[in-house]
């Protein structure tokens, strides 16, 4: 008798340890699939835009009502709540189990940290100062949320910034763009051109432009307003 109660108490035991070891691993393979996602989410940056080295720290906070779940039978499925171009900052993710038995889904928050050298100013750059090589320098930082920033210094040759920035500052992309090649008031060669054809006047510029932006022009001769496309310095492309 005595040995069927401890054996009984020895199965029950297995049988909660089991059961303990189950719902633990549904919170375990819910945080590994969240990791596995945004660890993907950054390997695809990194490749996009030419990240060499990066580091990525990821706390992932997973509820306690997980232990009540069923372990899923199939894959789990992880999708954004937050939809954050920089998976950087304060993070949602809904992780859900469509195994056609025991469905359900669970949010999950996450506090990650980016660090890897980002482009900051070398002196105080004031609006629309020139970016050279004396001015910026690449530097180490670790992110805390999400923020626009530059990793290859050449592509910042030739801008300037549009709004004042510190020394140290880190280079906000938002705030650097190409300088005008066309100036409010200038004189430009407005280039006409249909069906492989082209023609050329004269015109003044109503606003200032860079490369690739849309400005008003006036035409000189008829004194039309028109919009063109700015295409090199003083210059301007329309259709006809």
């Amino acid at each position: 008798m005595g040995k069927w109660i401890l054996g009984s108490f020895l199965s029950l035991l297995l049988s909660n340890h089991a059961l303990a070891n189950e719902l633990k691993m549904t919170q375990m393979s819910i945080e590994q699939v969240v990791r596995q996602a945004l660890n993907s989410e950054l390997e695809q940056l990194a490749a996009a835009h030419h990240w060499d080295h990066y580091e990525a720290r990821l706390v992932i906070l997973v509820p306690e009502s997980a232990k009540h779940l069923n372990r899923c039978l199939s894959p789990l499925i992880t999708s954004s709540r937050d939809h954050q171009t920089l998976p950087v900052g304060n993070l949602k993710r809904s992780v859900s189990c469509e195994d056609g038995s025991n469905d359900w889904r669970i949010n999950v928050s996450i506090r990650a940290t980016l660090s890897l050298p980002v482009a900051v100013a070398s002196t105080t750059l004031n609006r629309h100062d020139s970016i050279d090589s004396r001015s910026v320098r690449l530097e180490t930082r670790t992110l805390s949320r999400a923020t626009s920033f530059v990793t290859d210094l050449s592509t910042l040759q030739g801008k300037q910034v549009t709004r004042r920035m510190r020394t140290g500052q880190i280079i906000d992309s938002k705030f650097v763009s190409s300088p005008p090649l066309v100036e409010k008031g200038n004189e430009v060669v407005i280039i006409a051109e249909k069906d492989g054809f082209n023609a050329t006047t004269k015109g003044i510029a109503l606003e200032t432009g860079a490369s690739g932006e849309q400005i008003k022009v006036q035409n000189s001769q008829s004194k039309k307003v028109i919009r063109a496309v700015v295409s090199g310095l003083n210059q301007v492309h329309t259709q006809f």
